[in-house]
């Protein structure tokens, strides 16, 4: 019984320790969006291709394909990341519902706005 409480103590603070490096802080809360003038923008990106920027040929290179999109709606990427779904990530196969991938975009603050409109959320 001992051993599974530490066992168990062990593995939620493993957890916590790996999911505070997936968001790297660069800044206090709130400044973020202004480096470099510019603002991070983050999506979730949906099963079925249901995304803004549809399907991806190769579908390895999805990054490339937001990057794209964003581009040619006459927006500059300032820079680009992709979140992998975590490991016990549980969705439903729907087109409206997340893989659990997420997209996080920095744009300048003018741009925003417009892809706001289209389902990118603040950070």
């Amino acid at each position: 019984m001992k051993r599974k409480t530490l066992f168990q103590l062990f593995a939620l603070g493993l957890m916590f320790h790996l999911a505070a490096c997936q968001n790297p802080v660069s800044a206090t809360a709130g400044e973020e969006g202004n480096l470099d003038g510019g603002q991070w923008l983050t999506y979730s990106e949906l099963q079925c291709d249901s995304n803004p920027w549809g399907t991806c040929a190769p579908a390895s290179d999805t990054n490339g394909c937001v990057k794209k999109y964003v581009q040619d709606q006459g927006f500059t990427v300032l820079d680009l990341t992709m979140t992998p779904a975590p490991a016990d990530f549980v969705s439903c196969a729907a087109c409206h519902c997340p893989t659990g991938r997420s997209f996080k975009v920095k744009v300048k603050e003018a741009d925003a706005a417009k892809l706001l409109a289209v389902g990118f959320k603040k950070q």
